[in-house]
């Protein structure tokens, strides 16, 4: 978990507190000042690394921005909110225009492959409207955690919280809203088990 020593200190007239409610899923203001200042430099990051037009060039700087444990390949553009709060495994690739809403961590397993348009979304918002209070009230977010070997679908939503396990295959198009247990293939909206995947002899 990413921790506010990485970041810009706060000016005097700023303060860490939001922040550290902010990556350990309590509720948090994100209009403070502090966050809004780290997550207008993330932003500019993103938008230099997206102008890249040579893949190699722009792979690194991805590197860069998330926290890679290995190989990555991406096929921009990508969107992440902050970029520090995601770890990705070894031999992952991203499809474009892949958003990743990184409030709290979001961890990606080695060797995963993840589809254009896929939306990973870790934040969360009271459903009282006077609680919700448009865009002045508290959120929060839950971590999402995808395991090794997956293979999530074009346009798939893994929702706050969710849990996939190794060796999963979720459908284009699906909504993930629970966890799923590994070595198995999910579907639709919300997504359901769809068959499970035995293991091949002398296989990974």
């Amino acid at each position: 978990m990413s921790s506010t020593s990485t970041h810009p200190p706060p000016s005097p007239a700023e303060s860490p507190h939001e922040l550290r409610l902010m990556i350990s899923g309590q509720p948090y203001l994100a209009s403070d000042p502090y966050i809004q200042r780290i997550a207008s430099t993330q932003r500019k990051k993103l938008h230099a690394i997206n102008d890249e037009r040579d893949d190699a060039k722009r792979t690194a700087l991805l590197k860069g921005f998330f926290n890679c444990e290995g190989v990555f390949a991406n096929m921009g553009p990508i969107f992440a909110e902050y970029g520090f709060n995601v770890t990705i495994g070894d031999g992952v690739f991203i499809g474009t225009s892949c958003t990743i809403l990184d409030v709290c961590p979001v961890t990606i397993g080695p060797r995963t492959l993840i589809g254009p348009n896929v939306q990973i979304l870790t934040p969360q918002h009271p459903i009282v409207p006077e609680e919700r209070n448009g865009m002045h009230g508290r959120e929060w977010a839950v971590p999402v955690s995808i395991g090794a070997d997956c293979w999530i679908g074009a346009g798939a939503i893994i929702c706050p919280g969710v849990t996939i396990g190794d060796g999963v295959t979720v459908g284009a198009g699906s909504v993930v809203t629970k966890d799923v247990e590994s070595r198995v293939v999910v579907a639709g909206n919300p997504a359901r088990l769809l068959k499970r995947i035995d293991s091949i002899e002398g296989g990974n």
